[in-house]
């Protein structure tokens, strides 16, 4: 099975300091969501969690997460540090446990951005240790 993964957004946050943090950015509902620089737009499998940054035209807290849909039942974890409520941009961590394909959710109060990633293998992460 082919993972029907989510094509990158023409659009970026309209925060241009937000903006310029990736190239690779997703986009819907009023959220955007981008991977740091080195991962030049791939979901990578393992350590260290991949850290990745959100941006919502809503105050609220970030909730988000994350389940594998080849086969569905693993699920991922996310860490979301306090005290960006307020402004609009959010970072994160997310580790994602193994391969595959993958649906990462993101939502701010009613605002919801679905994510479909196929994650690549752990040996290929650019910031794993050797």
């Amino acid at each position: 099975m082919s993972c029907p993964a989510t094509p990158f957004s023409g659009e970026r946050p309209p925060d241009p300091n937000t903006a310029s943090f990736s190239r690779w950015w997703y986009h819907g509902d009023g959220i955007w969501v981008a991977l740091a620089p080195p991962y030049e737009g791939r979901w990578y499998a393992g350590e260290p969690a991949l850290k990745v940054l959100w941006y919502s035209e809503v105050a609220g807290e970030l909730r988000i997460t994350g389940t594998r849909l080849d086969p569905p039942g693993a699920i991922l974890s996310a860490e979301v540090p306090s005290g960006y409520e307020q402004f609009g941009y959010q970072p994160s961590s997310i580790l994602v446990p193994e391969p595959g394909c993958w649906e990462i959710t993101g939502s701010v109060g009613e605002q919801t951005l679905r994510v479909v990633a196929d994650v690549l293998a752990h040996e290929l992460h650019p910031l794993r240790a050797a």
